[in-house]
């Protein structure tokens, strides 16, 4: 005795029950189908054309398409057996279809052609090729952004100095760029490791690769494993439904940089040595580690000495992140780099073409910077937007406490031990001949690198007597 179930199973080898249900596939499809034979007689058509022509399907079967389509191309295809794909068709000063026109073969037997309307009106081909750029556009928007955020944004030109330490580091940076030790960037805010970090993948083989900063600080503790390795789906409570891939993982092929690495947490110290050492990442509440080649630069303005003698930071992995180490100095300790910084700053940017005064430039010199490069960034916009238009940025316009700083300076220290004219001639100097020699005496090229006028460099060069 069969099974209940059983009485709902076709029997599809009885042609006239599986002609219906074909015939059922058909009327269900969103493309109005008819076909012809040989002949150019109609054999079937499903609902979508019954509709669209107004009348019974089954009056249609046995004439020729002609009587209901009189301009219908079916025939030049039976006769050329080659299809027309995505064709307009007006009806009858209706709609606009869009049709398919194919022939249909059995094996090598010619057996008829058939008509697929895909679109019953023009207007939704419109629709739907609007969609489909408007998803494009989406996709390279979003492409652009990904790329963005993985690319390097700065180059070695884009370190700007002519200081002896600054023009020391950047050929060191062009040298370890070359190897795939891993680099620790030391120096106080603002001085400028973020940009040695970027020149360092830029120049590297591995510049095609992703670029991956994620700076330590600003990331609360709960979240910077997840962000840093990643986590399964379910890992925790809040979790992405698919789960999410980690900075580590993101870095592939690239280099990964940890900005302000002294900040990270003790757990998350241990965990990054062990991804150094093995080369493997392990999302959180995964079981299986995955392979990731990357190469890590590290930064950091805190002691990481004094960390580890307070039990703050790993001494195992200091020691695997400092294989090579670049500390950067502070303004102050290469001021003479302040004009040619000065002048990068007015010329670029929102306040592209600003001029400043010598004065302006003297009390800029002698303050401590300690915000260093990015301190005197925005102490520069700021000072745009106090000074008159066509006017250059005067002493009046500096921030008050870059004034006061100066004056401070002059009131602590002894008169003799400044000499403050000395010491900036003396550097102007050396800045210059420092120029003429990387630019091999070529005057033109030394005063683009200075950021000066060529004038202004034989005006300098004849006043101080430099040959």
């Amino acid at each position: 005795m069969p099974m209940a179930s059983e009485k709902h199973v076709l029997d599809l080898d009885n042609p006239e029950k599986l002609l219906r249900v074909l015939e059922l596939m058909l009327d269900q499809a969103y493309l109005g189908i008819v076909f012809v034979d040989p002949d150019g007689i109609i054999r079937f058509m499903n609902q979508q054309y019954e509709e669209l022509i107004g009348v019974d399907r089954k009056e249609t079967y046995g004439k020729h398409i002609t009587e209901y389509f009189p301009d219908s191309r079916l025939p030049v295809v039976l006769k050329t057996k080659e299809a027309e794909l995505g064709w307009k068709y007006h009806y009858k000063g209706r709609e606009t279809l869009v049709v398919n026109r194919i022939p249909i073969m059995k094996g090598n037997q010619f057996i008829g052609a058939m008509t697929q309307c895909i679109f019953k009106d023009i207007s939704e081909l419109r629709e739907m090729a609007g969609k489909l750029d408007l998803l494009e556009t989406k996709v390279q928007k979003y492409k652009r952004a990904s790329n963005d955020l993985l690319t390097p944004k700065y180059n070695i030109d884009d370190i700007k100095g002519i200081s002896e330490p600054i023009t020391r580091l950047k050929d060191m940076a062009l040298v370890y760029a070359a190897t795939e030790n891993t680099i620790l960037i030391t120096g106080g805010t603002g001085t400028g490791k973020e940009l040695f970090a970027h020149s360092i993948h830029h120049a590297s083989t591995r510049s095609e690769g992703p670029f991956v900063c994620i700076n330590c600080a600003s990331i609360p503790d709960e979240l910077l494993e997840s962000e840093l390795f990643g986590y399964a789906y379910g890992a925790f409570t809040g979790a992405q439904k698919n789960g999410k891939t980690g900075k580590i993982e993101l870095a592939d092929g690239g280099t990964l940089f940890l900005d302000e690495i002294g900040e990270l947490p003790f757990r998350a110290q241990a965990k990054l040595l062990r991804v150094l050492d093995e080369k493997r990442v392990e999302r959180i509440g995964e079981v299986l580690p995955v392979e990731v080649d990357f190469r890590l630069i590290a930064a950091t303005n805190r002691d990481l000495h004094f960390l580890m003698d307070q039990r703050n930071f790993r001494q195992d992995l200091f020691h695997r992140v400092s294989t090579i180490t670049m500390d950067i100095p502070p303004l102050r300790k290469r001021i003479e780099d302040l004009p040619v910084l000065v002048n990068h700053f007015l010329q670029g940017g929102s306040i592209r073409g600003m001029k400043i005064t010598d004065n302006a430039l003297r009390s800029l010199m002698t303050y401590s910077w300690p915000g260093n490069v990015r301190e005197l960034k925005n102490a520069l916009e700021l000072s745009t937007c106090l000074v008159k238009k066509g006017d250059p940025i005067d002493t009046d316009q500096l921030a008050s406490h870059i004034i006061a700083g100066e004056s401070k300076i002059f009131h602590n220290i002894d008169r003799d031990d400044l000499k403050l004219k000395k010491k900036v001639k003396a550097n102007e100097v050396q800045s210059i001949k420092s120029a003429l020699s990387l630019c091999r005496g070529n005057k033109s090229r030394a005063a683009k690198l200075l950021g000066i006028s060529r004038s202004s460099l034989y005006n300098k060069i004849k006043q101080y007597s430099i040959s």
